[in-house]
């Protein structure tokens, strides 16, 4: 049974008796739409099967010819979609609802959020969705802050309601509270974008970052940005905040003095104190600033473009000039207030141009004779206390002759001890203290087997560095199981020369160990000949993967511990794993087979005892080395730390995300069981716990026009590894073919992502299915797509059923045409990662 009641400016239909605070909220505090009736479902408990039938009858009894602005509270994100989509057909009308999370902001404003092209869609019966807003109401600059973005290794922009926010990256612990109260507190101005930058408690954020944000900018983003600065900025000495952006970009800025709140059509601006919290209401509220004309340049004064003038000002006399005493006026200037003679001074611009302190406002008191000065140091004292109360606590009374005394410079240092300003210098003192490398071990000796190979010289140019523990009892593998012989093309993951068969490391670390925090050494090569490396701990042995198309090796590796798993004992009392070495795709393109439950990465059920025993067996050293990282990231990142299997779920993905896991995704999708099992299951915990990325993700492939023939007839692809791919567009990935992924539940790894890791890497767990939307094959200056759609877990990937897929489509597309900018660059070492088609060997 649905009841209809009509709350403010939208139409309630709740199921319950009453209806939840959420909706009332919503439905008291949203504005009216002019072209649409605002429906609000109010769905929060079980609910009967025929709801939705009862939802369209009750729409229809309205008579109302207008379209419709759905409003969905108490269910899943992806509800208001499919119901946007379904009433939209049966009753005929243009059905605009959410796609993402629906997140009421400040003033009745709707903001909807999914990473990435989520917002407000309309839907229309036989017609492709379309993507109209990220916030209603639209303000005028909806569209230029609308993705979230990596800026740099250290900055990301992400999008709020009310605007959008550059913020440091590493820390996300104070970026969630800050982001909470901005999310509902900032209000949406309709002709106003505000640019916060910086994060309180963070390290300072890097001019160059703004810089880069700036260029990315779309013109009517530029032409509304007003920015605020919310945290520490490193600037140069005794420099203002808004002189510094204007002299950096080369181009006029406006700048708020302080963060909105309240009505948009009246907002409130307050300063912020260093930790965060709300100072003072500021009178001059929006500032233009102009680049200098030269280097070392005198700046100009900063223009007010917008001020505030309380009644206990008196009369307006002149731009920014009110009339308090029949010999005195008092004038708004950016650091507060400034009492003096009804003629300004010689020296009025040096006072004009002292920059505001965020904890404390001025009331400057003009001095030029003692008579005059006495007379208007009353007369302050009178203001002061006519102020609000949050004001006259902040007030600071003082003569003009120290604010501003004369002399050629100005020196912001001099006047402003105590000041909300942080320089390059300060920098060190916010950024993390650097870790202590471990111990470096012996160089790891090279052993020889196999045909005739290239001299000492020759192998110490292509072998690369590998780091490992001291070395156990060496292994041997089979002769050249899967790998390339004498003279042909190396295809190793680093280039290891010609004639090398493979790799056995210590742990899962090959190569690279030292960014994951690992104990490393240079490699020793003993010998004139190579063709395996050997060093003892979980074996990784170099054999090539077992494909559906592909017969497996007859050889299984062989390690000290006893069998390799999948070769006859288990993996639970062997604690080894073999993985292969990570090579490109072979031509043609082979498909991954379904694999038993005894390997697959993921286990059902949350019972891992016996993985997490086999973890801390087999990795015990790479434990012990990064142990201390790990905990900084959990201590750093509450959410990730619940539960006593934390640490070690942690360690696994921090691993993964290293060398350690170069062979891993390659193991799993030879759908053959072995030591990378449990080792994969401990990842999937771990990576289960990371933020979720939805929206677009972005991979690369090498394939030909018959290979994307094949893929576009499958329809639908399941990946057995773990899926690599970027939430920001690359720049110089490899491969012909540029692959987007429209991901529903991939995680952000940039937590655990070393110095020089990939922080827009999010991750697909182990058996994720994806429906092939689109196969664009190349075409004159337009590059071969591969367009793909994660589907849910209970979703039937049946033809006909599948649900989103035109959503999706047009969402990916809408994203190629507005994506604009060089990309982000991807590490060498770590291009290989995204350089696949899931569900491909």
């Amino acid at each position: 049974m649905i009841t209809r009641h009509t709350v403010g400016n939208a139409l309630v239909l709740h199921a319950s008796e009453r209806i939840s605070t959420e909706a009332r909220t919503v439905a008291l505090s949203v504005d009216r739409d002019p072209d649409n009736d605002i429906v609000i479902l109010d769905l929060q408990h079980e609910l009967p099967f025929d709801i939705w039938d009862t939802v369209a009858t009750e729409l229809r009894r309205q008579r109302l010819r207008r379209g419709i602005r759905l409003v969905v509270c108490g269910a899943r994100p992806e509800t208001g979609a499919l119901a946007g989509q379904w009433l939209s057909d049966r009753l005929g009308r243009p059905v605009i609802a959410p796609f993402g999370r629906m997140i009421p902001g400040a003033a009745g404003l709707l903001f909807v959020h999914a990473t990435d092209l989520g917002g407000w869609v309309c839907y229309r019966r036989g017609q492709t969705p379309v993507w109209q807003s990220k916030r209603y109401p639209v303000p005028a600059w909806d569209g230029a802050a609308v993705d979230h973005l990596t800026i740099s290794s250290t900055c990301a922009a992400e999008p709020l309601p009310g605007g959008v926010w550059l913020r440091e990256s590493r820390d996300e612990a104070a970026v969630a509270v800050h982001g909470s109260h901005l999310t509902s507190t900032m209000p949406c101005l309709p002709d106003a974008m505000p640019v916060l930058v910086g994060c309180p408690g963070t390290a300072p954020l890097r001019l160059d970052d703004i810089a880069r944000f700036w260029r990315g900018l779309a013109p009517e983003g530029r032409e509304h940005a007003r920015f605020v600065q919310y945290g520490p900025v490193a600037l140069p000495d005794g420099e203002q905040f808004g002189q510094a952006l204007a002299d950096l970009l080369r181009s006029p800025v406006r700048v708020f003095t302080g963060v909105p709140s309240g009505r948009p059509d009246g907002p409130a601006m307050f300063t912020v104190d260093a930790d965060g919290r709300p100072g003072w209401q500021v009178f001059a509220e929006e500032l233009a600033f102009r680049p200098r004309e030269t280097l070392g340049a005198k700046a100009v004064t900063p223009r007010i473009l917008r001020h505030r003038a309380p009644p206990e000002l008196g009369e307006p006399v002149g731009p920014r000039v009110y009339q308090y005493a029949h010999d005195a006026v008092v004038e708004v200037i950016p650091s507060g207030l400034w009492l003096r003679a009804p003629e300004p001074p010689r020296h009025a611009d040096r006072i004009r141009a002292v920059p505001m302190d965020p904890n404390r406002v001025r009331l400057v008191v003009d001095d030029p004779a003692p008579a005059a000065a006495d007379r208007h140091r009353e007369l302050a004292g009178d203001l002061a206390a006519r102020l609000d109360p949050a004001t006259r606590r902040r007030a600071a009374v003082q003569p003009s002759s120290l604010v501003a005394p004369g002399r050629p410079g100005l020196s912001a240092r001099g006047i402003e001890a105590g000041t909300y300003r942080h320089t390059t210098g300060h920098a060190a003192d916010l950024l993390p203290a650097p870790s202590v490398p471990a111990p470096v071990p012996e160089p790891v000796p090279v052993a020889v087997a196999g045909p005739p190979a290239p001299s000492t010289g020759e192998v110490a140019a292509t072998v690369p560095a590998v780091a490992g523990p001291a070395a156990l009892p060496e292994t041997t593998l089979p002769d050249g199981s899967g790998l390339p012989g004498p003279g042909a093309e190396a295809t190793g993951p680093h280039g290891a020369g010609p004639d090398v068969a493979g790799l056995h490391v210590a742990g899962p670390s090959v190569v690279g160990s030292e960014a994951a925090g690992l104990p490393g050494a240079g490699l020793s090569v003993v010998g004139s000949e190579a063709a395996g490396l050997h060093v003892a701990g979980p074996g990784v042995a170099g054999l090539d993967g077992i494909g559906p198309d592909a017969d497996p090796p007859e050889a299984a590796a062989r390690d000290v511990a006893g069998p390799v798993p999948g070769g006859g004992a288990g993996w639970a009392t062997s604690p080894t794993m073999t993985l292969p070495v990570h090579r490109p795709v072979p031509a043609p393109v082979r498909f991954q087979r379904t694999p038993g439950d005894d390997a697959r990465g993921v286990r059902p059920g949350p019972d891992l005892d016996e993985e997490r025993t086999w973890f801390r067996r087999a990795f015990r050293r790479e434990i012990a080395a990064v142990s201390a990282d790990v905990a900084d990231v959990l201590a750093a990142h509450p959410a990730l730390a619940g539960g006593a299997d934390a640490v070690e779920y942690a360690t696994a993905v921090r691993l993964y995300l290293s060398a350690a896991g170069d062979g891993l995704d390659q193991a799993l999708r030879s759908a053959e069981p072995g030591g990378h099992v449990p080792f994969a299951r401990c990842v999937s915990a771990g990576v289960r716990r990371l933020p979720v990325h939805r929206g677009v993700a972005y991979a690369g492939a090498g394939l030909t026009t018959a290979d994307l023939r094949r893929i576009a007839q499958r329809r639908v692809l399941t990946d057995w590894g773990f899926t690599n791919a970027l939430a920001e567009p690359p720049a110089d990935l490899p491969g012909t073919v540029e692959v987007l992924i429209w991901s529903a539940t991939a995680r952000r790894t940039a937590a655990f992502e070393t110095g020089d890791g990939v922080p827009a890497r999010v991750l697909f767990l182990p058996g994720t299915a994806f429906t092939v939307l689109q196969v664009q094959e190349p075409e004159a200056g337009a590059p071969a797509r591969l367009l793909l759609r994660e589907l849910a877990v209970e979703e039937p990937p049946v033809d006909g059923r599948v649900r989103f897929d035109a959503l999706a489509l047009a969402a990916l597309r809408q994203h190629l045409v507005r994506r604009t900018g060089p990309g982000t660059p991807v590490p060498a070492a770590a291009a290989r990662r995204f350089t696949g088609v899931p569900g491909l060997r």
